[in-house]
C-alpha cells in the first residue's frame, strides 16, 4: 500500500491537484474543491489510498470542461430512480479515473483490491440513499467484483468549484 500511496499521490500532484491532511468533521473522511483533495489522517492508511484514487476521479469529473453535462446531469435530476442510476455511473466514472491513474503511474496487482473497494464504496453510498442513515462500512463490504476498466483521463481546466465529500 505504502508503494501506490508514493505513486498515486505523485500523479495527482502531476496532474496539478494539491494534497493535503486536514481534520475533518465527522463523518467526513475526505474533500475535494478542484484543486486540492484533502484527507482526515485518522482515516485508516487502506482507507486513505481509496479515497486517493476515488476523489481524485470526482476531481477529474468537476474540472474535465468535456465532462461539465455529465455533473449538471447529477445536480440537476429530481426524479428518484433516475438520480440512482446517474450516481451510479458518476461513482462508477470516477473509479475508472482512478483506475487509469493507478496505470500511469504504474501500479499493477491491485485491481481486484481497488475493484472490491469500489465495489463496497457503491453499496456504502446506495445503502446511504435508500435509508439516509451512513451504513456501518463493515457490512457493505463486497469481493470478487468485476474489474473496474481504466478510463483515460480528459483534459483538466483546474478550478475551484464547490467542496465535495467522502463519509
Amino acid at each position: 500500500m505504502v508503494d501506490l500511496w508514493v505513486r498515486v499521490s505523485s500523479g495527482i500532484v502531476k496532474h496539478g491537484f494539491v494534497i493535503e491532511y486536514r481534520d475533518l468533521e465527522p463523518p467526513r473522511t475526505g474533500i475535494f474543491d478542484g484543486l486540492r483533495i484533502t484527507i482526515d489522517p485518522d482515516v485508516g492508511f487502506e482507507m486513505q489510498c481509496f479515497l486517493l484514487l476515488h476523489l481524485f476521479g470526482h476531481s477529474v469529473q468537476w474540472v474535465a470542461p468535456s465532462l461539465a453535462e455529465k455533473v449538471g446531469e447529477l445536480r440537476d435530476t429530481s426524479d428518484r430512480s433516475r438520480f440512482m442510476r446517474v450516481l451510479h455511473d458518476y461513482e462508477f466514472e470516477a473509479a475508472r479515473f482512478g483506475m487509469q491513474l493507478m496505470r500511469e503511474r504504474g501500479v499493477t496487482g491491485l485491481d481486484q483490491w481497488y475493484s472490491d473497494f469500489v465495489g463496497t464504496d457503491w453499496r456504502y453510498v446506495e445503502r446511504f440513499y435508500e435509508t439516509e442513515r451512513i451504513p456501518p462500512w463493515t457490512e457493505c463490504i463486497v469481493n470478487g467484483c468485476s474489474l473496474i476498466q481504466p478510463a483515460p483521463i480528459p483534459p483538466l481546466a483546474l478550478r475551484q468549484v464547490d467542496v465535495r465529500f467522502a463519509f
